[in-house]
């Protein structure tokens, strides 16, 4: 089981627009504001940001990234903090992969819904299990992660990902919140199979004493 999971790099561009002042008399302060504003048009009124792909394509990259103020910046500006890619893929997903947790924990509060799933049923969880990230496994389980969900092609759990890749602190989580350690997959291998097949001994001999 290897952990694979790509995006498309996508650049966000900010333009800078320098304001020049006019020759003549000095004014106050609040003249010369009045002028530059009624010279470029411009207004107090929010500026309204066109989202499309690219923005949301960022969003998931500054995520996977752990960017977390490039994050904020591009939800502020109008991007739906659970917009896909093509493969069903999150911001929230791409955080919990790479264990930015403070970013899981901003995606949270903003409503990012914490079970979606990808275009194979994988969620965020799933996700962030295949790596050594127990405090971003265990931020989406006090979330109200489901343990038990399972990917529709081969039928892997949170717990296999994390036993097969030998990350025993994650094990130890997902146990504690609930992991059903006999759910077995599409091969009839459960989480300490896979361990087992990766040499990882301590992770299997944890299964077998806390069964």
């Amino acid at each position: 089981m290897i952990r694979h999971f790509t995006s498309a790099y996508f650049f966000f561009l900010v333009s800078l627009v320098a304001l020049m002042g006019c020759k003549g008399a000095p004014d106050t302060g609040e003249k010369q504001e009045e002028k530059v504003k009624e010279a470029w048009h411009i207004t107090d009124e929010p500026v309204q940001v066109q989202i499309g792909p690219a923005e949301e394509e960022a969003f998931r990259q500054a995520a996977h990234d752990g960017q977390l103020e490039q994050v904020k910046a591009l939800f502020k500006s109008g991007v739906a903090c659970d917009a896909i890619d093509p493969d069903g893929h999150t911001a929230l997903m791409f955080a919990a992969f790479n264990g930015h947790s403070e970013i899981v924990i901003y995606l949270l509060d903003a409503g990012a819904e914490i079970d979606k799933r990808d275009s194979l049923d994988r969620t965020a969880l799933l996700y962030g299990s295949t790596g050594p990230f127990p405090e971003t496994v265990e931020i989406l389980l006090d979330r109200g992660a489901d343990p038990n969900k399972v990917d529709s092609d081969e039928h892997f759990s949170p717990l296999m990902h994390a036993a097969a890749e030998g990350h025993l602190e994650v094990v130890k989580v997902l146990i504690a919140h609930g992991a059903d350690r006999s759910l077995k997959d599409v091969d009839g291998d459960d989480a300490a199979s896979f361990a087992a097949q990766s040499a990882h001994m301590q992770v299997v001999e944890y299964l077998k004493q806390t069964q």
